[in-house]
């Protein structure tokens, strides 16, 4: 039993510590994006990092993009919703309120922004230029 004993010690031990390093990363990844104070649209921002990125992959790989988003609009709101894409958390404005918003607001309330990823993915010489800063 003793020979048992040491060949499991060393996976228990790595088991323990991939599970206590997923739930700080699922602890920390939660309590951030819970603020009270800030009245955020309905939906989801999907896994840590990963976002929605895949489920909208998927269906732009079967041709119809849109299907992603006419999803969500009928699982959560017809005006507006909030997913997380290329490792960025966004808010998807819909139909004409959203529009009148956009078009209205003179970049007051919405800015044109660029995600890091794509960014770093198309080497652009300063990210910063072309990025949102909060």
């Amino acid at each position: 039993t003793r020979k048992f004993m040491d060949f499991l010690h060393p996976y228990f031990l790595h088991l323990v510590i991939l599970v206590l390093s997923l739930f700080l990363i699922f602890l920390v990844y939660f309590k951030h994006n819970k603020s009270p104070h800030v009245k955020l649209p309905p939906g989801t921002k999907g896994w840590p990092f990963l976002g929605e990125s895949l489920a909208f992959l998927m269906t732009a790989r079967r041709g119809h993009p849109e299907k992603f988003v006419k999803d969500r609009v009928k699982k959560y709101s017809p005006d507006v919703f909030q997913t997380s894409l290329l490792g960025e958390n966004m808010a998807v404005f819909c139909g004409a309120s959203g529009n009148k918003l956009l078009f209205t607001s003179e970049n007051k309330y919405v800015k044109a922004w660029w995600p890091k990823s794509l960014l770093k993915a198309f080497i652009v010489p300063d990210p910063d230029e072309f990025s949102y800063k909060e």
